[in-house]
């Protein structure tokens, strides 16, 4: 919190700042409006559908002007993003140590996998699902902590809800707005989302985004209902000297828990067709995960501008960054369920009634300086350094009943971290980062990493995470388990323990060219924290886990599409993790276009895995946990599609699970929870640019 009057005082030093810059000439805002573009495919896999514009002066058009004058303006209008064109829109991305101007990507809506439910969002990894959209899921790819710091427990709908990193950052020449509908015709599913985007002032952009889910489940009480809003900004100013980015996310979903239906074999056999005859393990158990988050991040570059406003051959003294964040979070979970209903063993509190709730607040400052911006090579730098700290103030509370309070706690901690970057020739890329932990719950924390990219391509318009190439990551970290491990109260389960700190030495292997990704992990864990369905373990032993992912989107000739995705997963000890030995996404389809105004998708959706346990779902913790009872996967789940794009509208139309029977019954993949039977859905999407 006493960080808090250094944003107050940072943003007005930088607003005055900018009020005192010179302002562009007319002949200036002319050369920069005259610029050609080049298309590059993507080359990072969370890139699927959109391509990088990058700009190139006309020289022919600017002889009056030095060569260098010339550079300078067409970096301008790149770095600082304005769309030019109607029609046109740019964005990006933010990533934790980008300080200077973004790179900026051109927005495009291409045909090929719009069948897939939402198009704001594409999948990329596997998870155990639950079958309905919306539902919680858990990722199956082991992923390393990226750093140290509180977390309560995983959020159940990381893949559904919006967040800090997947929000975008839009430029626009003109208002830009999006719908997106979907709908099983007529029952079962409903998704709307609209977008919408515009320019308030020169460099300033604001927008909206809302989205909502409402799957009404095939089986009783498995009603899914996600509710979720955007509100996001970026400014820019002239001299591009400061910029800041701010954002609104609110999340809500909610989910009936009806823990699963109680006889397998009634589904696997075929027994009952009436799903909604299937008796389930609760007939009103009610889950709600709701959030709110405040975030601003602004930078303000020490530079000379006497020769240009924003021409890179100026002198740099580096950035000063600094990032708000607050995170308000409230989990409820409510029963009516009986020891007679046989699902729960313990009732604590009420022999008839659950009422529990978790409320938490998470506040963070982050607050560093730069020699240069680390995601951008090169930037006229061959050695860099960044150094700073971050503060979080964590407030949890916890009630049962009737606002029954059971548990409050707060702390406050501190993270120093620093990293250090050198480059070689444009292609070579040492980078090293590490951070330590002071106070609190997460004392003596620690994550570092080391890693070393070769970038295939002199590719400047790219930053460092998205540049083609290989690179190789070793790390370790060592972390305090999630709070839910440490402490949990409710009408069911109640433990408060104390941990061994987790330690994961991990290395990762990246690869990405010309469209085509893998990321192979290793990871040695030990003192290794799960659960299991009456609460949490530490595993006695050090184990490893290995993850290998790849693919791409390709098209074979001029009339064939191939989507895959495929992951090999190991992990040498059954005792403390599950993962299925092999597991893939395949979409092949073909194309026929109709001259230039319209394009057509015919193909067919194959997703498989291996037999393995696969972890079990408790609705009272909103969590997975592992379970070595019931084998899921070694299934085929079968859909067939047809995409239509007639000028700025995409149409699909989309048969589920079309192999339903054909291959028995044994289409689950959480125990309990069975994916969808066979349905045709619809789903239309709408662009405008004014």
């Amino acid at each position: 919190m006493r960080l808090l009057p250094v944003l107050f005082v940072f943003a007005l030093g930088a607003g005055i700042s900018a009020a005192q810059v010179p302002v562009e000439t007319e002949e200036m805002q002319a050369k920069s409006q005259q610029i050609s573009t080049e298309v590059i495919p993507p080359s990072d896999p969370s890139d699927a559908g959109i391509f990088t514009t990058t700009t190139a002066a006309d020289e022919s058009s600017y002889l009056p002007l030095t060569p260098q004058q010339q550079r300078d303006s067409a970096r301008r209008a790149r770095l600082l993003g304005i769309a030019r064109n109607k029609g046109e829109t740019v964005y990006y991305f933010d990533y934790a140590m980008q300080s200077g101007l973004p790179v900026f990507d051109t927005m495009r809506y291409p045909l090929d996998g719009f069948q897939i439910f939402d198009a704001t969002y594409q999948h990329h990894d596997f998870r155990n699902s639950r079958g309905s959209l919306g539902m919680p899921d858990q990722l199956l790819e082991f992923d390393p902590a990226s750093s140290s710091g509180f977390v309560f427990k995983k959020n159940p709908f990381s893949s559904w809800f919006y967040t800090k990193e997947n929000t975008p950052f839009l430029q626009t020449k003109t208002p830009y707005s999006y719908l997106y509908f979907v709908n099983n015709f007529g029952k079962n599913l409903n998704l709307f989302n609209a977008t919408h985007y515009q320019n308030v002032a020169r460099g300033l952009n604001l927008g909206i985004d809302f989205r909502v889910y409402d799957v009404f489940g095939a089986y009783y009480n498995s009603r899914s209902t996600q509710y979720n809003v955007r509100l996001g900004g970026n400014y820019i100013t002239r001299d591009a000297k400061y910029r800041v980015m701010l954002g609104y996310i609110y999340n809500v979903g909610k989910v009936g828990e009806n823990g699963g239906i109680r006889a397998d074999s009634l589904f696997t056999k075929n027994l009952e067709t009436g799903r909604l005859r299937i008796p389930v393990n609760i007939a009103s158990g009610q889950s709600r995960w709701r959030e709110h988050r405040v975030f601003v991040k602004h930078s303000y570059h020490f530079y000379d501008n006497q020769k240009d406003s924003i021409a890179e051959n100026n002198r740099s003294y580096g950035y000063l960054t600094h990032d708000f964040d607050i995170s308000v979070y409230k989990f409820s979970y409510n029963d009516q369920t009986s020891a007679a209903d046989g699902f729960y063993e313990n009732f604590f509190l009420n022999p008839n009634r659950s009422d529990d709730t978790v409320k938490m607040l998470k506040l963070t400052n982050r607050l560093f300086y730069s020699s240069s911006d680390m995601e951008y090579i090169p930037f006229g730098y061959r050695f860099k350094v960044a150094a700073g700290i971050r503060n979080e103030y964590v407030r949890f509370r916890d009630s049962v009943g009737f606002d029954t309070l059971l548990h409050l706690r707060d702390w406050v901690q501190w993270f120093p971290f620093a990293e250090i970057q050198v480059d070689f020739a444009d292609r070579f890329v040492l980078d090293a980062y590490a951070d330590f932990g002071f106070g609190g719950y997460n004392r003596y924390d620690f994550s570092g990493y080391v890693r070393f990219k070769y970038l295939f391509r002199n590719d400047r318009e790219r930053t460092l995470s998205k540049r083609e190439g290989v690179e190789l990551k070793v790390g370790v970290n060592r972390f305090s388990p999630d709070w839910i491990f440490s402490y949990h109260s409710s009408n069911h389960y109640f433990w408060e323990y104390e941990w061994k700190k987790n330690i994961e030495a991990y290395a990762q292997l990246n690869f990405a060219y010309k469209g085509w990704w893998m990321r192979a992990k290793a990871g040695l864990l030990q003192n290794y924290t799960f659960m299991k369905k009456d609460g949490p373990v530490q595993a006695e032993d050090a184990f490893w886990l290995v993850n290998v992912t790849a693919g791409k989107n390709a098209r074979i000739g001029r009339y064939v599409g191939w989507d895959n995705l495929l992951m090999l997963a190991y992990s040498s000890d059954n005792r403390y993790l599950h993962l299925p030995l092999f597991s893939m996404q395949e979409s092949v389809y073909g194309i026929i276009p109709i001259k230039n105004i319209a394009e057509i998708h015919i193909g067919v959706e194959v997703m498989y895995n291996t037999a393995y346990y696969g972890d079990a779902y408790n609705p009272d913790m909103l969590s997975y946990y592992w379970q070595d009872e019931v084998k899921t996967g070694n299934f085929a789940f079968l859909n067939l599609y047809i995409n239509f794009q007639v000028k700025r509208a995409n149409i699909f139309i989309k048969g589920i699970n079309l192999a339903q029977g054909l291959m028995g019954y044994n289409y689950i993949q959480t125990p309990h929870y069975p994916l969808q039977d066979r349905c045709v859905r619809f789903g239309v999407s709408w662009r405008f640019f004014d």
